[in-house]
């Protein structure tokens, strides 16, 4: 337990330099003060589910869900620059075995995402109407874990994969550009949303952590939120051994 939390800090530590805490914070920042309040000024209040909501309390809970790709994208880079520099040979070649830093990596971006997750509630408190309830704090907890074990075992495979930086600087870009725009975070899937974004909103994992969370924050979780977590657990096994898998095959010099 000892090795395994040494591990964590260091990894966060070396992840956490002052450009990295910048792209964490003020990115969802924006994204929330920025479209939300301009939007809002267009898109005043509008239906959904049945209620009627300004638009920054529609896309606060999909800032807030935005984070698991943050500390996803942290383990990744953390894992390929330990690869690249030959940080992780050394680190094997200590007491630490490499499930302690697998499962060290994926406590770290857990830590972080809840850590960008909480700043993004007390930025959104001022500017939303919040009915969410102890249970619904439970499932803001459920869905941040699942979809941070989704998408971080997605950049971990990504990290233990690629040779070059540009390489993984350009697949995470990307893809979290991809991934946030077809998702629920910024508009809601409905029957009049195009053919090909619906269908590719559904095949999002991140959509079912936004829409798990918005019915959190506004107190209207039913049994759909099941499935959501059910689809979830399924995406996270499916990624989570992926990630492992690639992680296995990483050759280094030591046997460890």
């Amino acid at each position: 337990m000892n090795s395994i939390i040494r591990l964590t800090y260091r990894i966060i530590r070396s992840a956490l330099d002052i450009n990295t805490i910048s792209f964490l914070i003020l990115l969802p920042v924006g994204y929330l003060l920025i479209m939300g309040l301009m939007m809002g000024s267009i898109i005043h209040t509008f239906n959904y589910g049945g209620t009627n909501l300004s638009y920054v309390t529609f896309i606060a809970p999909g800032v807030v869900a935005d984070q698991i790709l943050m500390g996803g994208s942290m383990a990744g880079w953390v894992l390929w620059s330990d690869k690249r520099t030959g940080m992780l040979e050394q680190i094997f070649s200590m007491p630490f075995s490499r499930f302690e830093y697998q499962l060290s990596n994926l406590l770290a971006m857990i830590l972080v995402t809840f850590g960008g997750a909480l700043i993004m509630i007390l930025v959104a408190i001022p500017f939303i109407s919040l009915k969410i309830t102890v249970f619904g704090f439970l499932l803001v907890f459920i869905f941040l874990v699942l979809g941070t074990l989704t998408f971080g075992s997605i950049m971990l495979a990504l990290g233990a994969t690629v040779r070059s930086n540009q390489v993984f600087n350009v697949i995470s870009n990307v893809m979290f550009f991809v991934v946030t725009f077809t998702s629920s975070v910024f508009y809601p899937i409905t029957s009049q949303t195009p053919g090909a974004l619906a269908a590719a909103a559904k095949l999002n994992p991140l959509t079912y952590v936004v829409d798990g969370i918005r019915s959190a924050f506004l107190n209207t979780t039913s049994a759909v939120d099941i499935y959501y977590i059910v689809i979830l657990i399924i995406t996270s096994v499916v990624f989570m051994g992926i990630a492992s898998y690639t992680y296995k095959r990483i050759k280094l010099s030591a046997t460890v």
